[in-house]
């Protein structure tokens, strides 16, 4: 960046509180308004409703009675959180809309869903679909798997709940230390107290809300704008179009293959293979409205993804010749989406408030989510077992145990603030988990040769090369040495643009000319590639270790193994002595012919 540029932005680090665009008292009333409704849903089915949350049934499953559509909209609220919200448009801001091919793994994760992993879960009805791990392979392997779990998700609710703070703090001016124990207090009172109906419940409101904010403000950006041409056409003038950047490169920031390649492994793990998924289609009574429901959440995650891409190309024609950052009305990237629509919404009543709404709306449905899965996972997998405990006393077990995580991650969000930008923090966070979870379903899934010795090992070797990749790159980030340089950001269109006189550029990159050749190579491979080259490492570790281990010594039950690969596998005799399978001469052509059709 240009010495001048850079001091012109630490001068302006904070801009004065009047200079900011702030909120309205109708956006506090219509904020506060959505916290409200969804402490009333909480109360509702806590201490009204018919279904008393008195047993781990009903609070952890809605006695399997719920509907395809809430479902649908809770799951697509969880998995989009403000992460997407607010740190996708302020990537695309500021490196391209690359992005975009988030809509192919998408499309792949949804067919992976319906007819990999849903059919054996739903045959299973178990509330932890850990458990399958210990049928598969070995109570060792289970426990490793549920620990990993509570690993992601204590290290990546914090991140969640961060990214709608500051944003919050960016309209108010309010202190994030100060909003966050609020609103983290509300989301723990409903989702403590209503269970897993007023987690769906409030998720379906708090998304109508997060979908209303987003399609008003696309309109109002891209009427402001002179129309969809004009956005593409100033993106286009300003270098933001990179629809296939095919560089193999696996040190870049971003490109098509990381994106498309990258994610599709984390997304197949986040929403094929953790309890908050398997727990939301298990509340529905039968497997044809659970792949409605899949279907359905398929969609609608792929739509807002590419929604939040073009609200990144909405900010940058905002600002095309004039960065916030630069000017100093905006003080992080990841606030700038929210300074946005304050700007483009300032003269409509209770917009902001009702972007704001749904900024919170994402974020508090991912916390919720977090909590109630989680507690139940603990509660199945490590109290369960060990203590015979009534419905009642379970029941309010889990709830103490919601109470806990919820104000672990509260504590825990003070440290995320120290760190990098939030979309890399939340996608290096999840890949150091779900690439090593992703693997062992695979091993366990789609051959039954894999022993529970293979995937225990596989597990451990991943999860221990991905933790040192993330935790090195982020202290390489930290301390200064691990960068990539941005797209260029012009400043010429600023009111206060050259009035000494001596300013020698009219645009600047952040990051630019950084070399990070001297960063150990380790380091610097593409974040979104974490997740693959843990399954990869699983995979590899777990057959290596399986065969020197003898391999499976038991039949494997072929309701253990994904629908895909059952008719290979009833064609083949099993030798329990060496653990081999043989293809039986009687059917070898006929099944070979069926998978092959």
């Amino acid at each position: 960046m240009d010495p001048t540029v850079s001091s012109t932005m630490e001068e302006a680090t904070e801009a004065p509180l009047e200079q900011r665009l702030l909120f309205t008292p109708i956006d506090y009333v219509i904020f506060c308004s959505m916290l409200g409704m969804s402490a009333l849903i909480g109360v509702y089915y806590g201490f009204f409703a018919k279904q008393k949350q008195n047993n781990t049934a009903e609070y952890l499953l809605g006695s399997k009675q719920m509907k395809v559509f809430p479902v649908a909209m809770s799951l697509t609220a969880t998995h989009i959180s403000a992460i997407t919200m607010l740190g996708v448009p302020a990537e695309m801001y500021k490196y391209g809309i690359q992005y975009w091919a988030c809509s192919i793994s998408g499309l792949i994760v949804t067919i992976f869903m319906v007819y990999v992993f849903l059919p054996v879960f739903h045959e299973l009805q178990t509330v932890s679909c850990y458990s399958y791990i210990e049928q598969r392979f070995d109570k060792r392997t289970r426990t490793l798997a549920s620990g990993l779990f509570m690993f992601y998700c204590l290290l990546n609710t914090p991140v969640i709940i961060y990214a709608p703070a500051i944003a919050f703090s960016q309209v108010t001016g309010i202190n994030v230390h100060i909003i966050t124990p609020i609103i983290c207090c509300i989301c723990i009172f409903y989702t403590t107290f209503g269970g897993i109906r007023a987690v769906i419940w409030t998720d379906t409101l708090q998304f109508g809300a997060m979908l209303c904010a987003l399609f008003v403000v696309m309109t109002l950006g891209t009427l402001q704008l002179g129309g969809v041409v004009n956005v593409f056409r100033l993106a286009e003038a300003g270098g933001r179009l990179i629809w296939f950047n095919m560089d193999p490169d696996p040190y870049l920031r971003t490109s098509f293959w990381l994106v498309s390649v990258g994610l599709t492994s984390m997304w197949i793990s986040n929403i094929g293979v953790t309890p908050e998924c398997i727990q939301r289609f298990l509340t529905i009574p039968d497997m044809s409205s659970a792949k409605k429901a899949v279907w359905i959440f398929g969609v609608g995650h792929i739509l807002v993804k590419l929604f939040s891409v073009y609200n990144g190309l909405l900010i940058f024609g905002k600002y095309h010749d004039c960065d916030p950052i630069h000017e100093g009305t905006v003080q992080k990237y990841d606030q700038i989406f929210a300074y946005y629509v304050l700007d483009v919404a300032r003269h409509i009543p209770g917009l902001p408030g009702l972007f704001v709404v749904g900024i919170f709306s994402a974020a508090l449905s991912s916390m919720s989510t977090s909590m109630n899965t989680l507690s139940g996972t603990l509660f199945e997998d490590f109290i369960r077992p060990r203590f015979a405990l009534k419905d009642k006393t379970a029941s309010t077990v889990v709830k103490v145990m919601v109470m806990t995580i919820g104000v672990i991650c509260l504590l825990l969000v003070f440290v995320v603030e120290q760190l990098g930008s939030i979309f890399s923090l939340a996608i290096s966070v999840s890949g150091v988990t779900s690439g090593t979870m992703l693997g062992i379903f695979f091993l366990g899934m789609f051959s039954p040769h894999i022993n529970g010795k293979g995937a225990f090992w596989g597990a451990i070797v991943s999860l221990i090369s991905l933790s040192v990749i993330a935790v090195g790159a982020q202290l390489e980030i930290l301390g200064g040495h691990l960068k990539y340089e941005s797209l260029p950001f012009r400043y010429d269109g600023c009111s206060d643009f050259n009035v000494t006189g001596t300013e020698s550029s009219t645009f600047y990159r952040d990051a630019a000319g950084h070399d990070n050749s001297e960063v150990p190579w380790v380091f610097r491979i593409g974040f979104m590639y974490y997740s693959l080259l843990g399954t990869i490492i699983v995979i590899v570790v777990g057959i290596v270790v399986s065969y020197a281990t003898g391999g499976q010594k038991e039949r494997v039950p072929l309701n253990l193994l994904t629908p895909w690969v059952r008719p290979l596998y009833r064609s083949l005799d099993y030798t329990p002595e060496k653990g081999e399978y043989k293809l039986t001469r009687s059917c070898e052509m006929t099944e070979i012919e069926k998978i092959a059709k």
